[in-house]
């Protein structure tokens, strides 16, 4: 296995055994934010393709972090939704939006969490990743930031 599957590797199965980031979560839930979590890893290993380890760790680690982040502010969401005062849910959902513009970028702007409503948790994340890939700007710059990414390291 090369340096670049073990590195892929290493960041799907640190998603893998990180119960905290869907824990209490119902099995079907939890398995569509986990599944996510692990393609979001593999993407930003992937990356690092020609990147020393060392380069490579310290590339991957804020997008890494910032990933577990928003895993956790979306378990948080779907578990304290329902039961919070108006309040509470503003607070949660921008608390969410600032994890999701650490990841794809601080011009991020989320609209209502009623646009992602849905009839059970699992339809409501999968709207909002669904949002999330498909309106990031970060994504639609993505091939500008691996150059200049690998052009830090490639020394």
């Amino acid at each position: 296995m090369d340096l670049l599957s073990k590195r892929i590797q290493k960041a799907a199965e640190s998603v893998l055994e990180n119960e905290g980031l869907v824990s209490g979560l119902d099995e079907s839930t939890a398995a569509l934010l986990q599944d996510w979590g692990i393609k979001n890893v593999k993407r930003i290993a992937e990356e690092t393709g020609d990147l020393s380890d060392e380069h490579a760790e310290e590339a991957m680690y804020p997008k890494m972090k910032a990933s577990r982040r928003l895993m956790r502010a979306i378990r948080v969401w779907v578990q304290r939704e329902k039961e919070s005062s108006q309040e509470e849910k503003d607070q949660l959902w921008l608390k969410l939006e600032k994890m999701a513009q650490a990841l794809y970028g601080e011009a991020l702007s989320l609209p209502s969490s009623t646009k992602f409503t849905g009839k059970t948790s699992v339809e409501f994340i999968r709207n909002l990743l669904d949002w999330l890939e498909n309106n990031s700007l970060e994504k639609k710059g993505a091939g500008e930031k691996k150059t200049s990414l690998r052009s830090l390291f490639n020394r």
